[in-house]
Order: C-alpha cells, then sequence, then structure tokens
C-alpha cells in the first residue's frame, strides 16, 4: 500500500476476474491506470493518457493532476508494462509534460501511438507537420486580437491551444513550443530503451510478454489507416484549414498570414500617391458595397471610400467565424486520430475510445474506409459482438454528444450491464440550455450521458470530492456511486474511483 492508503495490489471478489481501472479527477482530460493481476496476483500496470486542459472558461485544471501522477507511481513502484497515448490533446498528453521528472524516473516496458504520431510514416509526417504550422499560425492570430477578442475567438482558441498545448510567453512563433510538444518528444524519446509502436485499426499490437503470460489479449479498432479516403482528404491543412483564413504558411511571428486575403490581392495607396483611387481598381470593385448600386463611374470618391470601408468591416466580422470553423476542423481531425483499444482478460472487455469521432467509428463500427452520411446502416457483424459483451466503457470525448455514436450507445448494454467512466468537467465547455435542449453543444452533453446510465453504471470524475494538498476539492456534479454490475464493484479515493472486474 502507497503512503496515501492506495493499494498496489488487492485480492479479487467473488467472480472478479483482476482488473482494475483507477479513473483520478483532474478535470477536464483523461488519466487512466488500468491494473491487472497475474496468474501469482503480481499486478502489471497500464496507463492510458495523462492529461488535462483549462478549456474555454478556463475552469477545466483542478491542478491535481501533479499528485495523481506521483500516486501511479507509488502505485505502479516505479514500473508500467504499457503507456497507451490516444492522440496528441492536451488533455490526453499535459501530464507527461507537466510532471516530465516524475515519468522520467519510470521504468516502462512498451509505448503505444496511433499510426498518425509515427516519424517513419511520410504521410503522418506531412500532415503533422501541416497541423503544428495550421494551429501556430491560428495562435499568433488570437494573440494579436488581444480585447477585440470575441465569444467566437474565445472557443476557436481554446480548441487551438489544445492542439498545441500552452505555449510560453514570446514563443508563439517558434514551432514546438507548446507543452504538446513537449509531452510528445519525452513520449517518443524520453525512454531510451523504450520506443513507441505506432498502430491503425487491424494491426496486431506487440504486447509485453509480462501482459502476454497475464492472459491480455487487445485489439486496436481504431484510427483508419492513413490510406482511408476520410483522413486522405485531411492532410493539407492549408486547404481544407487554412482556406478559411487564406495561405497558412511557416509560422513566421506575423499576422499577415491571417488576413482575409493573400498580399498579391492588396494595394497600399500610399505607396504610389501619384495614382487616383479610381485607378487602383477595376470599375465594378465596390458596387455592390455602395447603397445605391451605381456604376464605378458614377461614384463620387466620398462614396467610394464609404463602400470600400463596408466592404472591410464585412471582412472583418467573419474573421472570427472563419477562425472557429478552422479550429474546429483542426480539433476534430486530431480527435479522429484516436487509438482505439479494446483489453480482453479472463473474459472481460474493456473499450477505451479516446476522443474519437464520425470517421473512426465509422471505419470499425461499419467495417469501411469510405464516409457514409446516411443515417442508417448495419453494424459490421465484429462491432455488434463488442458492444454487445463489454464489461467496461471509457466515454468518448469527455461525454461530448459527437464521440459516442447514437447507435453505439443503443447497442452497448442489450445483453448484460456494464461499467462506463466518463472523466469530465461540467460547464468547461459549454452548458445545458434549458430554452434550447436540442441544442447540443454542452460537454458533457447531458442527454448521452442519460442513455448511458439507462444502461450502464455510469461514474462521472466531477461526482466525486478530491483531496488535493489538504484542501478539498467538490465535485461539480456531486452523486452517490451507481450500483455496479454483479461481478464488479466502485470505491472511491482521495483522488480517483476505482473499478474492480
Amino acid at each position: 500500500m502507497s503512503p496515501d492508503g492506495s493499494k498496489t495490489t488487492w485480492k479479487p471478489a467473488a467472480r472478479e476476474a483482476g482488473i482494475r481501472v483507477r479513473m483520478y479527477r483532474v478535470g477536464f482530460g483523461d488519466f487512466f491506470l488500468v491494473t491487472f493481476l497475474d496468474r501469482n496476483g503480481k499486478p502489471l500496470h497500464v496507463i492510458v493518457d495523462c492529461g488535462v486542459f483549462r478549456g474555454k472558461d478556463q475552469t477545466g485544471d483542478l491542478h491535481s493532476i501533479e499528485a495523481a501522477v506521483s500516486d501511479m507511481a507509488q502505485t505502479t513502484e516505479g514500473h508500467v508494462a504499457l503507456v497507451v497515448i490516444t492522440h496528441r490533446h492536451a488533455d490526453h498528453i499535459a501530464g507527461f509534460a507537466r510532471c516530465e521528472d516524475a515519468f522520467r524516473k519510470l521504468s516502462v516496458d512498451a509505448i503505444w501511438m496511433p499510426v498518425w504520431e509515427s516519424e517513419y510514416e511520410p504521410v503522418a509526417l506531412k500532415y503533422q507537420m501541416e497541423l503544428t504550422r495550421t494551429a501556430l499560425a491560428l495562435e499568433q492570430h488570437f494573440a494579436a486580437l488581444g480585447a477585440d477578442a470575441t465569444e467566437a475567438d474565445a472557443v476557436a482558441r481554446a480548441y487551438m491551444e489544445n492542439a498545441i498545448g500552452e505555449v510560453p510567453t514570446g514563443a508563439s512563433a517558434v514551432a514546438g513550443k507548446g507543452t504538446n510538444a513537449k509531452a510528445l518528444e519525452l513520449l517518443k524519446h524520453g525512454f531510451a530503451d523504450t520506443k513507441p509502436q505506432y498502430y491503425k485499426s487491424g494491426d496486431k499490437p506487440e504486447l509485453p510478454q509480462a501482459l502476454v503470460d497475464a492472459g491480455l489479449e487487445c485489439e486496436i479498432l481504431g484510427p483508419p489507416p492513413v490510406t482511408a479516403l476520410e483522413l486522405m482528404k485531411l492532410m493539407n491543412l492549408q486547404k481544407n484549414v487554412g482556406q478559411y483564413l487564406a495561405a497558412v504558411g511557416q509560422a513566421s511571428g506575423s499576422t499577415d498570414d491571417l488576413k482575409p486575403f493573400g498580399s498579391e490581392w492588396e494595394i497600399d495607396p500610399a505607396l504610389e500617391p501619384e495614382k487616383s483611387e479610381r485607378e487602383f481598381y477595376t470599375p465594378e470593385s465596390f458596387r455592390e458595397w455602395n447603397e445605391e448600386r451605381k456604376s464605378w463611374g458614377d461614384i463620387t470618391g466620398e462614396e467610394a471610400t464609404r463602400a470600400r470601408l463596408k466592404m472591410e468591416a464585412n471582412l472583418q466580422q467573419l474573421q472570427p467565424a472563419a477562425a472557429l470553423t478552422a479550429a474546429k476542423q483542426l480539433n476534430t481531425f486530431l480527435n479522429n486520430q484516436s487509438l482505439v483499444v479494446l483489453f480482453k482478460f479472463k473474459g472481460k472487455k474493456l473499450l477505451f475510445v479516446g476522443d474519437a469521432q464520425a470517421g473512426n467509428w465509422e471505419h470499425w463500427l461499419f467495417d469501411t474506409d469510405v464516409p457514409d452520411k446516411k443515417a442508417g446502416g448495419e453494424l459490421s457483424t465484429d462491432a455488434r459482438q463488442i458492444l454487445t459483451s463489454l464489461d467496461f466503457y471509457k466515454v468518448g470525448h469527455h461525454g461530448s454528444g459527437n464521440a459516442t455514436p447514437k447507435v453505439a450507445a443503443e447497442t452497448m448494454g442489450k445483453q448484460q450491464k456494464f461499467i462506463s467512466m466518463c472523466s469530465t468537467q461540467a460547464d468547461v465547455y459549454g452548458n445545458e440550455d434549458p430554452d434550447n435542449p436540442a441544442k447540443g453543444t454542452e460537454v458533457p452533453r447531458l442527454p448521452l450521458l442519460e442513455k448511458l446510465a439507462s444502461e450502464s453504471a455510469l461514474v462521472r470524475s466531477d461526482q466525486i470530492s478530491i483531496t488535493v494538498n489538504e484542501k478539498e476539492i467538490e465535485a461539480k456534479v456531486a452523486a452517490p456511486l451507481p450500483a455496479p454490475p454483479p461481478g464488479s464493484r466502485l470505491e472511491k479515493g482521495t483522488l480517483w474511483v476505482d473499478c474492480y472486474l
């Protein structure tokens, strides 16, 4: 037992297989420690993500992740069999950067990451380079707004900061300075004898021998391969994201890259004072912005200036919406890269889906590489078998309505009850709107959680109070733990909830 009372091992109760899933309460982020007892009762530990993010309203970080990492290190006694990184968002990897010293002291047998993080796959490398350029250009754009930032800008900036992590002051123009880059550097190069393995749907993962000997099996369900159409189209971020803010090239420290048009379309009359305004533009340049729709030849100089200023004002008003669109797409691209892992141990099945969204789910639910916008469709035989026989589900994307497909939520639990865990923090990304319940912008999405609660024993991390440095952090959504299915149990700790299977 560790100094704070956390059990390093335990004796399984009747019908339990010897599995413990520990969900740490860190705020808006995922940090899970999964422990399997081998045939001799020795614990073998697996970390699934370690991150937290402040969110749009800056309340997502409870400042408990350092204490949680310390508990993990004590519970594992410094040795972890496997670290699984689902994807590179800050709410899944920031802890590796913030607690770098603690992680460097760990002995780690294997690290798994999605294929999109591969340093040997040309398509993935090109994608990540363009993603970084786009995120950094967005960061410069938002930094330049200052007090002029709108609500849409605030939301967009939160998406962008989650993509690259916190950026040190004055470093926004330097590629790789976000905390996510620091975390990825540690994970890819910080464990001398352990290099990451990069996986995609259908790959047979290489488990450490101790986990194999204990009887653990794994399936990789996502992400789709880099050749899948729905992901291949995302390769050129300059086209599919950057186009909303003009051409996004190498981050240069200037916000010029994010103006509505490229420099080739700009004219500075001050450089050629001998020319009149009419000589700079075609006859119909501002006709649609002139209230009386006069032809260019009939517009006075004052009317032309008013028309031009009106056009410029409208373009400026479009910028927040364009930035939000770009940031949302960047966010979705990263979520769809999530490594989706199904653990199987002594007849129990545990599904961890990261933040997988539509393209990722569609690939393995319907066994397709081609996106299909139809509302219906038959689940693949394998997908149906997995969903109807789950013992544990890690709720996707903190309970977001776009990260657990309706068909999945409706299929889970049809044959047996299970335990679901949602690591989330209420009100960080929108609230339930009582006047418009169909709006669906809040995270977690309450109708989704209500559905999961009807089919499973659902535990939200923000339902439990925790103690950090002898200070209690109360739960935003207080509730007792639900009654678990037979052959399982739930227990609260000082920083976590444990699920025993």
